[in-house]
């Protein structure tokens, strides 16, 4: 009989579906109801810690409670014509005979519809408005990038004022709409028009998400800013270890698998509680026993898992690590202080030892536990910076 597939077990890189997330039906539960009763929301958190799962799963709630949704990931949206086609396809996604001519539009590159299908379009934009059309027309916006987008942040009210629904938008990364790069324009420019619009859309509740914390807290905590206390400031809840336990028992016992006391523990202690690598431990805990060709899970073979990721995501903790020469030139230092569990003030000024928590913070590499006392958030990276060779 064929195995699981450990992938299929513990995914690790993309957002899950609802029945596949480990302890978080509280803030699923939580979110939905908010943003379904009107109010806006905003999601804060380090990346791969489940954010965009929670929220879609939140969506999908709304969804089959009859709301209109709309999703939006601007990590995914390099300006802001794309912002716009995005934002109109994403809305009119909520009307099945448009959703199906907008999905043939994608595929051809162009409008593809018979009489019929025609009339629905021309029917919507008599409706809509005629900007409507770059749904359906890709690249159309960029001749008039700026039009098309206040058109599009606004259509999320007029059709669902025009339908009767309440529509719910979401939109992933929020914190790029404020990137150096301007990549939809002048950020201070674009949240005053789109604060504008969004507080007029009275049958539209709003949920943000984004991986830079401090950034969030600025767009949304601060008075001076466009879109000052629109939204309120949500975190994920820790996963109980309680959660973790029986969660990871059921992935393994799709697979027949059995877990030993002792590796179901160790398990549990290497993840941290962090989503990511408890799941990518396990999966490569999973992977290891197929090797072996056992259905039992034990304490060797977490170690051999943990061994695995660590190899898996060698480049990408690499890559971490340079990122952190970057912050600061005392940031290495005091991160790898932290990883061993020691005092990262030691022997520094107190000004350099600041800015170079501030930028691990920003970064959203370490959290703050309490005064003074700070934790690297990925328990594979710190496993990492602890055992890297300060001298080679």
């Amino acid at each position: 009989m064929a195995r699981a597939q450990s992938a299929d077990l513990f995914p690790t890189d993309l957002p899950l579906p609802a029945r596949l997330l480990i302890g978080r039906g509280d803030d699923i539960r939580e979110i939905a109801t908010t943003v379904m009763a009107g109010a806006n929301l905003v999601v804060a958190g380090p990346r791969r810690t489940g954010k965009t799962s929670v929220c879609e799963a939140a969506l999908a709630r709304a969804k089959k409670g009859g709301f209109y949704v709309a999703a939006l990931d601007l990590f995914r949206i390099a300006n802001a014509a794309q912002l716009a086609e995005a934002l109109v396809a994403a809305t009119i996604a909520n009307r099945p005979r448009l959703h199906r001519i907008l999905h043939r539009a994608r595929e051809a590159g162009r409008l593809v519809a018979d009489a019929a299908g025609t009339t629905v379009v021309l029917k919507a934009q008599d409706e809509l408005g005629d900007e409507l059309e770059i749904a359906f027309k890709p690249g159309l916006a960029e001749r008039d990038p700026e039009r098309y987008l206040d058109y599009a942040l606004g259509l999320p009210q007029r059709i669902a004022a025009r339908d009767g629904k309440h529509l719910v938008l979401f939109i992933d990364e929020f914190q790029e709409v404020a990137n150096p790069r301007k990549p939809y324009g002048d950020p201070d420019a674009l949240t005053k028009r789109m604060r504008a619009i969004f507080q007029r859309s009275p049958d539209v509740s709003f949920l943000f998400a984004g991986s830079y914390e401090h950034i969030l807290r600025d767009l949304f905590g601060q008075a001076r800013q466009a879109f000052g206390h629109f939204g309120a400031m949500v975190e994920l809840r820790p996963i109980a270890e309680t959660a973790w336990r029986s969660g990871l028992l059921d992935r393994f016992a799709v697979d027949s698998c059995t877990v030993g006391d002792e590796a179901l523990d160790r398990l549990v202690a290497l993840g941290g509680g962090h989503p990511r690598a408890t799941m990518l431990v396990a999966q490569k805990t999973h992977l290891q026993a197929i090797l072996v060709g056992s259905h039992h899970i034990d304490a060797t073979l977490v170690e051999q898992g943990l061994r695995s990721a660590l190899l898996g995501d060698r480049a990408t903790l690499e890559q971490t690590v340079e990122q952190i020469r970057l912050a600061h030139r005392h940031a290495l230092l005091i991160a790898r202080r932290i990883a061993l569990r020691e005092s990262p003030y030691r022997d520094l000024k107190s000004v350099d030892a600041f800015r170079a928590l501030k930028g691990l913070q920003q970064t959203g590499l370490i959290v703050q536990d309490g005064p003074r006392r700070w934790r690297i958030l990925d328990p594979l990276l710190a496993r990492f910076l602890r055992e890297l060779e300060p001298f080679g």
